[in-house]
């Protein structure tokens, strides 16, 4: 065999039926269909003379030739990575593509003045942005910037923190108590976090001080989980900011020294040095300083139930 038959496809074709633990798993991964995914890896493991997969009830299982080939597959990968983002970070013009990564209710309250301004300044860099409640991997070039609420960010990301936000404990005005306001917070239903995002802390804030709360409706999206509560669904925690706008959401506690989310710009150590991202983040704290995020409204003073 000459170096003619080796082909990093057929690499990354067995890490990512390693990490699918199947083929319907490497389809995902690959955007390939599942056929064409076992054909590769038929003709790949004929062509090498070893089997890299046992196929059983469980899926596919490595075998140790496999493993090991895995291991270099992603060792390789992140080579790659590693190489084309360091590239990238030399990249000094003033015009190209940004990819934005945030979730869902900052690009839909704090993102658009900002990108406003930035696209006034500099209209020959576009911006792509992404939503996901997930922090992305901008390790692996999932995205060059990431806006998030976390007061924890990741350990492999630089950037700044441009503001806190404040949160208080929320309801629609209609489903108030008449009486017995002491036991309000256990006798309303709640709109709680999905537990698959593992960065909000009002899951965790909801469990320490409202151990017996009725958590009748998960949302994995903060969007989703203002309009429930603004429809009267029940009762949750939301950023002061976001409520601003209705007078028919009440805030019923509030707790300034500890339900507060840091808000973050980020970005990857090879990417910082790029200067379309070093001018949009400082575009983006710019405008952001403009912004009251912490306290709650001034007609809305807590109820304190």
């Amino acid at each position: 065999m000459n170096l003619q038959d080796h082909n990093w496809e057929d690499l990354r074709l067995v890490l990512a039926i390693t990490q699918g633990r199947g083929l319907s798993g490497a389809s995902r991964i690959l955007s390939i269909h599942h056929a064409t995914i076992l054909r590769r890896l038929n003709s790949f493991e004929a062509r090498m003379g070893v089997i890299l997969f046992q196929r059983g009830a469980r899926g596919y299982e490595p075998t140790e030739v496999g493993e090991e080939l895995s291991r270099v597959a992603l060792s390789i990968e992140q080579d790659v990575e590693d190489a084309y983002r360091q590239l990238a970070g030399q990249d000094l013009r003033l015009s190209g593509t940004i990819r934005f990564v945030t979730s869902d209710f900052i690009a839909q309250t704090l993102l658009p003045p900002v990108l406003k301004q930035f696209r006034q300044t500099h209209s020959s860099i576009d911006i792509e942005v992404l939503i996901s409640p997930k922090f992305a991997s901008l390790t692996k070039r999932d995205g060059d910037v990431a806006f998030r609420a976390a007061n924890e960010p990741p350990d492999d990301l630089v950037g700044k923190q441009i503001a806190v936000l404040g949160y208080g404990l929320y309801a629609h005005r209609s489903i108030l108590p008449k009486k017995n306001k002491h036991n309000a917070l256990t006798q309303l239903d709640w709109v709680g976090d999905d537990h698959t995002i593992s960065h909000v802390l009002s899951n965790q804030w909801r469990l320490q001080e409202f151990p017996n709360a009725r958590v009748g409706t998960r949302f994995d999206s903060l969007a989703g989980k203002l309009a429930a509560i603004r429809s009267g669904m029940g009762i949750g925690f939301l950023p002061h900011y976001l409520t601003l706008d209705d007078e028919n959401l009440i805030c019923l506690k509030s707790n300034p020294k500890k339900w507060t989310l840091e808000l973050w710009l980020l970005t990857h150590p090879d990417l910082s040095r790029m200067n379309r991202i070093k001018v949009f983040l400082s575009c983006a704290e710019d405008v952001l300083n403009r912004f009251d995020l912490s306290n709650v409204s001034e007609n809305s003073s807590p109820l304190d139930l």
